[in-house]
């Protein structure tokens, strides 16, 4: 299902979120990924992040808002806590470096030694990954989706929504709407179809006798199918009944009576 811009928001499927997730084998970009969908940062919120700025031991992550310009401390998501924990071992980084910066093994100009990542390397390291997941939509992918992603799913959730503003770093809880109202779900769109495809409570209430006397009924045995067929076996595979949900309801109550008895009674 593709993004829907029509109606001022966009589909989302789970399981593409999950693919994009599980695809990279890089935890840096794991990390990336995760910054945006678990913490609801900012694309260079991502990128200016220090290892100063998180504290691994109590779960908190200091953001430099850059609107505001003045630092704010988050609770750390516990599953990115692990990842960085990770990352920490590996790389074993001075207090004062970013947590996302270039590979070893990468050769980068000298220029862009020791400096953060631009904001369009982190939306094409989120957008390649979306690509090579085989998304639909992968151009559509970055931080900035997987931040409104944050949101919904924590409005979904039933969370506080004034934690949620504060989470996102918004003046405004209006803005903060905006965000959630921009993703919709389609396991929500799949269940309401369902539920409106599955509802048959009031058919089940009807008795046979009360569908032949309804208004619609009276209607249905003018229909050719019943003119046709003198049996229900042969009236329901029959073209004319195809469709007609009070004909097969007549048909199941009757089962295998004649369909004349049944109009008789």
């Amino acid at each position: 299902m593709s993004h829907t811009v029509i109606f001022n928001f966009i589909l989302l499927r789970q399981e593409d979120i999950q693919r994009l997730v599980d695809y990279p084998k890089i935890l840096r970009d794991q990390i990336i990924i995760d910054f945006s969908r678990l913490q609801g940062f900012r694309t260079k919120e991502i990128a200016v992040t220090r290892w100063q700025d998180v504290n691994l031991e109590d779960g908190f992550v200091r953001v430099s808002d850059r609107k505001k310009q003045i630092p704010v401390l988050l609770p750390l998501h516990w599953m990115l806590g692990k990842q960085l924990m990770k990352l920490k071992e590996e790389q074993n980084p001075k207090e004062n470096d970013y947590i996302i910066r270039h590979l070893p093994e990468v050769n980068v100009p000298s220029s862009s030694v020791g400096k953060p990542f631009s904001n369009n390397t982190i939306r094409n390291i989120v957008k390649d990954y979306a690509r090579d997941a085989g998304i639909f939509d992968w151009n559509k992918y970055n931080p900035t989706l997987l931040r409104a992603y944050f949101a919904a799913d924590w409005f979904r959730q039933g969370r506080s929504l004034k934690m949620l503003q504060y989470m996102m770093r918004h003046n405004s809880l209006q803005v903060t709407f905006r965000y959630v109202g921009k993703i919709l779900f389609w396991s929500e769109v799949s269940r309401e179809f369902n539920r409106v495809q599955n509802d048959r409570r009031t058919e089940k209430k009807l008795s046979v006798k009360e569908i032949l006397e309804s208004p619609v009924a009276r209607q249905c045995l003018q229909c050719p199918a019943v003119q046709v067929c003198k049996y229900t076996d042969e009236a329901i595979h029959s073209e004319f009944a195809d469709g007609c949900r009070f004909f097969r309801e007549i048909v199941k109550k009757a089962q295998r009576i004649k369909l004349s008895e049944v109009v008789q009674t």
